[in-house]
């Protein structure tokens, strides 16, 4: 166990020796024997190691749905619970898949919204040069008017006037995406280039996740080399080791190491030289009883002519490696001194410097201490070390060169003696049970017997069907199971009356509804255990529950995994500083660096490799993660709402969906709605000062037309006015005028009256005599024509019209008219 003495326990080295004695491969020997003593081997069942890898492999097998059946088997078993295995049940022992369903759920919701890493360089010369940046976008955003007059005046934009935010709200969130130093943009592209080239976020951060999910801890190792690149690769937790922590970051690691596998023909192209023939084979004798290698072929010899080289049976033997690296401190002195001339000099004195105690010059002795690491590989159970020294192309800090990391990105949800508790760990107890009560359901519908019928004999013998002969009881039972139809006699021997002699028996499953409600129970458990509720995995969905109660489910899930969602964004970001201080130190001549300048460009690599004109820079990371879908759907209902409203354009909608940060989302529709919101209303107020302005013209052209009205009524008046004076005065001089005519003819008339009278009088009467000697003509004709008519030469007389009629009143006026005629 950790921490316990033992008597073949060895020690650690002294930490404050020299570095000379660092470098030697004793002092690395001895550390790894202790890491090893610490840890122990796989193949003992009592180290840290074995019980570690216990519990993992358990957990994974049950995040996988294949654990050992064979406890089901023993526990069913009635005839040997001990070593039942279970051959006398006819059940199906396949365990239920409940805790991988929960485990997707988890890894597959981290997944969804991919993290993505924000570099922002802290250092006071990017500070200061992103101050000047900031302090020109708001100086644009406050002279943006004159900036737009310049630009119709002189036709040539000075500051591109679509880029300036309209305001200082805006301008924030503009100045986060956008205002980026050229080193900050190098660092950004190149830590996402590195991130694609290692297929990090598809193939080990995807794995990292299940771990912390299943096994409660993620490890990772970086792999830092000029001509290869930068490397991340997967560390299976089941073989890392460390120093002791409790802290969940494991930021305070002193040394880490990861354990693996390999025949001894990979050791060879490993190690190389470094060990000699004789030694391999002291390997593989110490190594041909373990790990499943077989003895039998340790003295096999042989010779390869394809390879030219001789080859030995234990090159296929499987070897155990350590491979370790640790955190140290080297000292470094510096002196200044005085010289016989006095002129000052600082010199470097080394590791193991000591001030002399009488020295005639004055000395002002400086000590720096370097953090640095060591490692190598171990190989296990041997005593063999291979690889070990000083490590180098270590990054770190530039501003504080004090500190260091190890190259293992190391997460865990918790930590409890050395052994991480995962939500897998917590559920497998409910996970048993469950599986126990539904192999006790299978073995209940297995010993379920079918519906049956009680059949009295002695009701059906003697039974005649009026054929001859009687019927047997079997007859008469293949009768009703062919037509349904039963014969029987009523009546016994005695005459008395008896029951028909067929019941049916009702067989059901028995307790099967006991064990739906304690699966239901158990299930339920996992549910409480894990924090994944009916709403977040959309198993039984209500329609009837309210969306904000089904949000608030959801809400309370993420809470419930939030620990786990932590590790991985803190896992996510370690790896990404690792990166960045790998890409800082990367040499200016080497292939690397030649490969990232062909990718990102000479300027931007070059601002972070060449650090002998710039002041070296300090980049801070942050995980950004993308939307997930309820962001997304939220977001997306509110730009909806806004843009029914009338309150967003659809340029502003496609600017907010642009975003990843729903914060940032948010904050952009919250300015962008405000300023639709201001610009609508300054439309409304000019729409309105439009109208006002149409009305009052509208008034003023009404008043205008009313006054002209009036006008020309006045002047129509007066000239009606002066028309009817004119009108009158000519009517007075027609009418004297016809007075005068009428005088006169007044005059005339007196004159001339007798003279009328007297040849009137002689007109009357010759028109009289005229008239009479008509009459007579028409009574003579008018007899005649009776006559004749008596006589019957002609039929009836017509009637006299009115024109044969004479009136003496019409002569009389005849009379008149001819006479003023003439």
């Amino acid at each position: 166990m950790y921490g316990k003495q033992g008597k073949n326990r060895s020690s650690f080295p002294d930490p404050l020796a020299p570095q000379k004695v660092k470098e030697s491969k004793e002092y690395g020997m001895q550390y790894a024997k202790a890491i090893s003593s610490q840890w122990g081997n796989t193949d003992q069942d009592n180290s840290l190691t074995r019980k570690r890898r216990k519990i993992f492999e358990r957990n994974r097998k049950y995040a996988n749905g294949t654990q050992d059946t064979s406890i089901y088997k023993q526990l069913l078993t009635s005839l040997d619970p001990s070593n039942g295995d279970g051959s006398f049940l006819n059940l199906d022992f396949t365990p239920v898949p409940i805790l991988p369903k929960f485990v997707r759920i988890v890894v597959n919701k981290i997944l969804s919204s991919e993290p993505y890493p924000n570099l922002e360089a802290v250092d006071p010369l990017s500070s200061s040069e992103k101050d000047l940046e900031r302090k020109k976008v708001e100086m644009a955003v406050q002279n943006k008017r004159q900036l737009e007059e310049i630009k119709k005046k002189t036709g040539v934009d000075v500051a591109e006037m679509e880029t300036i935010p309209e305001t200082l709200e805006e301008a924030e969130i503009f100045i986060g995406n956008n205002i980026k130093s050229s080193s900050e943009i190098a660092a950004q592209i190149a830590t996402n280039m590195t991130l694609k080239w290692n297929d990090f976020s598809d193939a080990t951060y995807r794995r990292c996740v299940g771990d912390i999910a299943t096994l409660g801890m993620a490890v990772t190792k970086r792999e830092n080399d000029p001509n290869y690149g930068i490397k991340v690769n997967y560390v299976d937790p089941a073989d890392f080791v460390h120093s002791f922590t409790t802290d969940p970051n494991f930021g305070d690691l002193v040394y880490a190491g990861s354990l693996r596998r390999v025949p001894i023909q990979e050791l060879k192209r490993i190690a190389g030289d470094q060990f000699t023939e004789q030694e391999y084979e002291e390997i593989a004798r110490k190594a041909s009883s373990k790990y499943g290698n077989n003895s039998s072929i340790m003295g096999e010899r042989g010779y390869n002519a394809t390879l030219n080289k001789q080859t030995f049976g234990y090159d296929e033997y499987m070897v155990e490696i350590l491979d370790f690296e640790y955190m140290s401190v080297d000292c470094m002195y510096f002196e200044e001194k005085d010289s016989r001339h006095g002129n000052k000099g600082f010199y470097f004195k080394g590791d193991n410097y000591k001030e002399p105690s009488n020295s005639v010059y004055n000395r002002d002795v400086a000590k720096l201490e370097n953090a640095t690491v060591y490692g190598g590989s171990y190989v296990m159970g041997c005593d063999m070390l291979f690889g070990y020294g000083l490590k180098t192309n270590i990054p770190k800090n530039m501003h504080d060169l004090t500190k260091t990391n190890l190259s293992y990105s190391v997460v865990a949800t918790n930590m409890e003696d050395m052994v991480p508790k995962s939500m897998v760990d917590s559920c497998i107890g409910f996970a048993d049970q469950l599986q126990l009560t539904h192999l006790k359901i299978q073995q209940a519908i297995a010993k379920s017997k079918p519906d049956g019928i009680i059949i009295d004999i002695e009701g059906l013998e003697n039974v005649q069907l009026g054929k001859g002969g009687e019927l047997q009881p079997l007859e008469l039972h293949d009768i009703y199971e062919q037509t349904g139809v039963f014969y029987y006699r009523s009546k016994n021997p005695e005459g008395g009356f008896q029951n028909p002699p067929i019941r049916e028996i009702g067989n059901n499953i028995r307790n099967i509804n006991e064990f739906i409600a304690l699966y239901n129970h158990y299930l339920r458990m996992i549910r409480d255990a894990t924090g994944i509720n009916e709403a977040m995995d959309g198993s039984s969905p209500k329609g009837d529950a309210l969306v904000g109660v089904r949000q608030q489910a959801i809400a309370a899930g993420n809470n419930a995994i939030y620990d786990i969602t932590n590790s991985s964004m803190v896992l996510f970001k370690k790896v990404c500083s690792d990166i960045v201080k790998c890409l800082q130190i990367v040499p200016v001549d080497s292939i690397l660096h030649r490969a990232y300048a062909n990718a990102i460009g000479e300027e931007n690599i070059g601002i972070l490799s060449t650090f002998n004109n710039l002041p070296m820079y300090n980049f801070g990371v942050t995980v950004v993660k993308e939307m997930e879908d309820v962001e997304k759907q939220y977001l997306e209902q509110n730009i909806q709402v806004s843009l029914a409203q009338k309150e967003l354009d659809i340029e502003d909608a496609i600017a907010i969906r642009q975003l990843k940060d729903i914060n940032q989302a948010e904050r952009l529709l919250v300015v962008r709605r405000k300023k639709r919101i201001a610009t609508n209303q300054q439309m409304a107020q000019q729409n309105i000062q439009m109208q006002s302005q149409a009305q009052a013209q509208a008034a003023q052209a009404a008043s205008q037309s009313k006054m002209q009205e009036m006008q020309a009524k006045a002047q129509i008046d007066a000239q009606m006015e002066q028309m009817k004076s004119q009108l009158e005065s000519q009517m007075e001089v027609l009418k004297h005028e016809h007075r005068k005519e009428i005088e006169i003819i007044k005059a005339q008339a007196t004159l001339g009256l007798k003279t009328d009278d007297k040849e009137f009088k002689e007109k009357l009467e010759v028109l009289k005599e005229d008239r009479k000697d008509d009459r007579v003509k028409k009574q003579a004709t008018e007899q005649s024509k009776l006559i004749s008519q008596r006589q019957g030469d002609r039929g009836e007389l017509p009637e006299a019209t009115e024109s044969e009629e004479s009136n003496p009143q019409d002569v009389v006026n005849q009379i008149i008219k001819n006479a003023q005629s003439a």
